[in-house]
């Protein structure tokens, strides 16, 4: 945990004004890097999730056009979420093999990075005010084609040539043939040109 992030204010003393760094990225593929990672065990209240449930808590920073977020992400350590284990481990270049077992190397989860589908989610806070943030909706194989689409710039501005000024033209002056002077080869003596 960051200890200077949760240094105490004081009532009496003043503090550095700060704009929110929140940012909300557009949908598509964005890289990312697992910033933080941590073991903990599911106590809410889900029809989905049993209480007890082992998952990895995934701290991960998105890299988009309006600049980057922060996305935590609950990997749930249940057999029917082993699609998305294997989506993760996949991403971040640990390699699963389908159909085969697969051991992951947790501690190389932080610091690792690879590319997700990213989508925006729209939801209503605890005060019913309307909210949106980022999640990963797919996370994708370093050789995805999503990914190579994805790093092709979006405009290329076409490069304009130089105009080339035409240079003035000398006019074409007649050439004229050499008169032909009939060679009449001498014995024993050289004529230059006829090999």
């Amino acid at each position: 945990m960051n200890t200077a992030e949760n240094e105490f204010l004081t009532w009496d003393g003043g503090f550095v004004a700060e704009e929110s760094e929140f940012v909300v990225l557009d949908p598509g593929v964005c890289k990312f890097t697992v910033k933080n990672f941590e073991r903990k065990i599911y106590d809410g209240k889900s029809d989905k999730i049993p209480n007890g449930t082992p998952y990895a808590e995934i701290e991960m920073e998105f890299v988009g056009t309006k600049g980057k977020t922060t996305v935590k992400e609950r990997l749930y350590l249940l057999k029917r979420m082993q699609w998305k284990l294997t989506e993760f481990f996949a991403a971040i270049g640990q390699n699963p093999t389908i159909g085969q077992a697969f051991m992951p190397n947790w501690n190389a989860v932080v610091g690792s990075s690879g590319y997700a589908e990213l989508e925006v989610n729209y939801y209503k806070d605890n005060s019913g005010n309307d909210r949106s943030n980022n999640r990963p909706n797919k996370f994708l194989k370093p050789d995805a084609p999503e990914i190579a689409s994805a790093q092709q710039p979006m405009q290329v501005q076409p490069v304009q040539a130089t105009p080339v000024q035409p240079q003035p033209q000398q006019p074409a002056q007649p050439v004229q043939p050499a008169p032909a002077q009939p060679q009449q080869p001498t014995q024993g003596s050289f004529t230059p040109g006829a090999f």
